[in-house]
């Protein structure tokens, strides 16, 4: 099988799309090295790394390289990604994110790892975002086979898409290697010297945007302290990619309106660190009112790291019985809930070793071999 794959994010290795993208990439060369890959990448973003021996980057240019970004992505993903196909001779298209062609010449596997704009109007964005949203969305009903990474998300694409179920399979995504337990007490030394954040801590790390429901998560930790709960820090990384106040409420403000500032610190956090920091925590909080996925709580889960999650959405799907869960929204619950965490040493004890168990059911091997029977049958289905 010759397959290639949209890498538009092969160079952004740090947001989901280009996380699953590697993790998929690496895990299919390791289990199938038969099948033959190729990388179609943005002639503007070359890969700057080794690639495995099986697989191949391929530069695809556009006529607004350099002139349009917005206008280069369109027709990178239109246009010059299914003539690209067509000149390398592949059997197989697999766009790894929500931007499938509207025409194809190839069979053509699209994941979809949510469709939040289609979902939560603050995520709409201006004329041409919305614009674009109608295209991805018309071409993903005309894709061959679609991927979404839980079966929350999959319930979404077929009432929102009107996709039928029979073209939708669900492939759950995985923790990579890197995050594993470690010496908790030399990783909160190490922490203690780089961040300035000493245990016990509640970690937080994501996005800032509005779905990612931080203010409850400030509010309850403020109401805890002020009733005397567990003297502790809320840490949060992470910043605002935007400045639209929609999309990215104002959370200093929030620090400030709760009178937090005293127990709530923000930092930055490298990539290559997140483990680190996981690691460190006393818990790891995830509020998030909507996810295709939650990757972090999978993560922290995986460092041994007891969690807290929203009851929302995809989050009690990958987490099961290894986590709290409470209402997205219930501020008072959250608020007993990080009181409950921080104060009870043999429930957190309890869930990390239940979260070490369930983290241990989504592996990139797993990941790569049901993606890898999706194509075989999308290719016998087309033949």
């Amino acid at each position: 099988m010759h397959l290639a794959i949209n890498a538009m994010f092969w160079s952004q290795p740090t947001v989901g799309s280009g996380q699953y993208l590697r993790m998929l990439v690496h895990a299919l060369s390791a289990i199938a090295p038969d099948v033959r890959v190729t990388l179609l990448l943005p002639a503007f973003r070359p890969v700057a790394e080794p690639l495995p021996p099986n697989v191949q980057a391929v530069p695809v240019p556009t006529p607004f390289d350099g002139r349009n970004a917005n206008l280069a992505k369109v027709w990178f993903e239109q246009i010059a990604v299914p003539r690209a196909t067509l000149r390398l001779n592949a059997d197989l298209l697999h766009v790894p994110y929500f931007a499938p062609p509207l025409r194809s010449p190839l069979p053509t596997v699209v994941t979809i790892l949510d469709i939040i704009p289609l979902i939560l109007p603050e995520y709409r964005g201006r004329a041409a975002v919305r614009l674009y949203m109608r295209l991805v969305t018309h071409a993903a009903r005309r894709a061959t086979q679609i991927i979404t990474i839980s079966y929350h998300s999959a319930g979404d694409i077929i009432r929102h898409l009107g996709c039928r179920a029979a073209r939708l399979a669900v492939v759950y995504l995985a923790a990579g290697a890197q995050f594993r337990p470690r010496d908790r007490t030399l990783s909160e030394t190490e922490v203690a010297a780089r961040y300035g954040v000493t245990p016990p801590f509640v970690y937080y790390v994501g996005g800032l945007d509005a779905r990612k429901n931080l203010a409850t998560l400030v509010w309850a930790f403020a109401r805890m302290q002020y009733a005397g709960g567990p003297p502790a820090t809320l840490v949060i990384a992470g910043r605002a990619s935007g400045n639209d106040p929609r999309m990215f409420p104002d959370l200093d403000a929030t620090i400030m309106f709760a009178r937090a500032g005293a127990f709530v610190k923000r930092i930055d956090v490298p990539y290559d660190d997140a483990p680190l920091l996981y690691a460190a925590a006393t818990v790891f909080a995830f509020p998030s009112r909507y996810e295709g996925f939650g990757l972090p709580p999978l993560e922290a889960m995986a460092c041994g790291t007891p969690v807290i999650v929203a009851d929302a959405a995809s989050l009690p799907e990958v987490v099961g019985d290894a986590a709290l869960r409470v209402p997205p929204e219930d501020v008072t619950g959250w608020s007993a809930a990080l009181w409950r965490m921080l104060a009870d040493d043999a429930l957190r004890a309890d869930l990390s070793r239940r979260g070490l168990e369930r983290a241990a059911q989504f592996s990139p091997d797993r990941m790569a071999r049901e993606t890898l029977a999706i194509y075989a049958a999308t290719l016998n289905s087309s033949s």
